[in-house]
């Protein structure tokens, strides 16, 4: 009798004990479910905020830099204008993201919205990618060598530039009075908006500009 009870207490209690471990188990994943989807969620939009305070400190950092290069007189007559590497690693993972996201919805979705809306985003990322790997602009004391998106090439002087005109914090230039490419507001452009300055060569507002034609 005595061993019957003990047994049962014993069967009883591995019972409870796989009650709790099974129930305490689920839990858990229900816990750890969670977490992933608010990671998910959130998680994008952590490592933008992060690579754009990146930038913005990379930026500050450069400018105090030629700011002490100023101070110290220091001229730099050898340098290349293009885009952040970061910020086309950006764009490249964005590729490979929006690509697979277009051949697996293609495959799994019976509607065309989801594949065509992944096939924008991709193109938009594909051209955003060339544009930041190809295009550069190479300054060597007064001789500027651009390179366009395609890879069109042309060499110039600090002379032939008739004029900048300033638009939302991007930069055309305009050689000869033809507008011949825009430095974009996310590339750094301050050294060679320095050396514009040192030559004074004129700076134009976009807007004043269209406000003259408009008043002719």
């Amino acid at each position: 009798m005595r061993y019957e009870k003990l047994r049962f207490l014993i069967l009883d209690f591995k019972q409870s004990f796989l009650y709790s471990w099974n129930y305490g188990g689920q839990k858990m994943n229900d816990f750890l479910r969670m977490c992933l989807n608010i990671i998910t969620q959130i998680g994008p939009y952590l490592v933008v905020l992060l690579l754009l305070k990146y930038l913005v400190n990379l930026q500050q950092k450069r400018a105090k830099e030629r700011e002490e290069e100023q101070k110290k007189g220091i001229i730099r007559t050898h340098y290349t204008i293009k885009t952040e590497k970061t910020l086309t690693i950006i764009f490249v993972f964005g590729i490979l993201f929006t690509g697979g996201c277009t051949v697996a919805s293609a495959i799994q979705q019976d509607d065309i919205f989801p594949p065509l809306v992944f096939g924008i985003a991709f193109v938009v990322f594909f051209i955003g990618s060339l544009n930041m790997i190809m295009w550069k602009l190479e300054v060597d004391e007064d001789e500027i060598t651009w390179r366009s998106t395609f890879g069109r090439k042309r060499t110039f002087h600090f002379e032939d530039i008739t004029y900048c005109e300033r638009r939302k914090g991007s930069m055309r230039v305009y050689v000869n009075g033809e507008k011949l490419f825009t430095i974009d507001s996310n590339i750094d452009k301050e050294e060679f908006m320095e050396d514009i300055k040192r030559r004074r060569i004129p700076v134009k507002s976009y807007w004043a500009n269209q406000h003259k034609k408009n008043r002719k």
